[in-house]
């Protein structure tokens, strides 16, 4: 994500390029003063305000940008948020506090958070943003961080074993746009998709978790991550084997029909979708990631890629044939 800077940047940009070079001393330091009056006076008025239950205001310095944090209380519409972040603003305003960030969590919802910057309040995309971060709060079990700027939304969602309920209810929400992003995590797994949660994203999702990591198979995926792009499908598994295993003696004449019965599961799974499909192979220990096998269904196996040449881009290739040709 990029970096959060709201409406007052561009009016600050000509003053903070005069004051560049010439004062760097006595005048410097005054300032650093002056700046933790004015973050602590914008703390107090803050924590002041009807419905406002705590409020951190963070000094901005050459390494950390302005911020504010707010925990709020009773608020049950769209219209009694909107009123509180124009209240919050109007006192940021009042006391000339530089472009921030602003981190907004409900006092009675775990650690949910909504992420945005002062140029988002009062914009076009406030009203759409905010009944969105009220549906999705109300209707997910897990912890979620909602994140946006324009051209970048994203809701990541900390759900645990009520991923699968989440999904669910993400699609029946239906919300979501091109720039919008949706994360669901449970532990080492996790499942993104690009704009809104459809109902066949709610069966891919349910078919890859119900059988990449089946103790059925020889060698499962515990973990892994599965991404539902706009044009195509990204399958990340982590392969776990049988004991330790060195990557040049992860082969397929010893690991080959093991594996195979992990790659059926997986293509079977995603056979809802016609997108193409990119699935990648890991074994990874505590200190290596290794990506052992890449194939892409629209595209021949990359020469070289594995320096270790131990070929199993092409049997990849040749295994998937059968389920489809991109």
């Amino acid at each position: 994500m990029g970096t959060f800077g709201g409406r007052r940047a561009v009016a600050r940009a000509s003053a903070l390029a005069v004051l560049s070079v010439p004062l760097l001393t006595g005048p410097l330091l005054a300032g650093c003063s002056t700046a933790l009056d004015q973050a602590h006076s914008v703390q107090t008025r803050l924590g002041r305000l009807h419905q406002v239950g705590d409020a951190t205001v963070t000094t901005p310095t050459e390494d950390r940008a302005a911020a504010i944090a707010v925990t709020y209380t009773g608020v049950a519409t769209e219209r009694e948020l909107t009123r509180l972040l124009t209240e919050i603003d109007r006192v940021a305003d009042e006391a000339d506090y530089p472009p921030y960030r602003l981190d907004l969590a409900p006092a009675d919802a775990g650690t949910d958070t909504l992420v945005v910057d002062d140029a988002f309040i009062g914009s076009e995309a406030e009203p759409t943003v905010l009944a969105s971060w009220l549906s999705v709060g109300s209707a997910l079990l897990g912890d979620v961080t909602y994140s946006y700027q324009p051209g970048n939304e994203t809701i990541v969602v900390d759900s645990g074993p009520g991923v699968g309920h989440d999904v669910g209810e993400a699609s029946r929400i239906g919300y979501g746009f091109h720039d919008t992003t949706w994360t669901f995590r449970n532990g080492g797994t996790a499942f993104v998709v690009a704009g809104r949660v459809s109902p066949t994203d709610v069966v891919l999702f349910q078919a890859v978790q119900r059988s990449v990591s089946s103790e059925a198979l020889p060698a499962p995926a515990p973990t892994w991550r599965f991404e539902r792009r706009a044009d195509h499908l990204l399958l990340d598994l982590d392969v776990r084997l049988p004991g330790p295993v060195e990557p040049e003696r992860l082969t397929i004449a010893r690991y080959g029909p093991d594996v195979a019965r992990l790659v059926e599961a997986a293509l079977g799974a995603v056979r809802a979708d016609d997108r193409p499909v990119w699935l990648r192979l890991h074994h990874r220990t505590d200190t290596t990631d290794d990506l052992f096998g890449y194939w892409v269904s629209d595209q021949h196996p990359v020469r070289g890629r594995d320096r270790l040449m131990r070929g199993w881009d092409r049997w990849l290739a040749a295994l998937a044939r059968p389920h489809r040709t991109g």
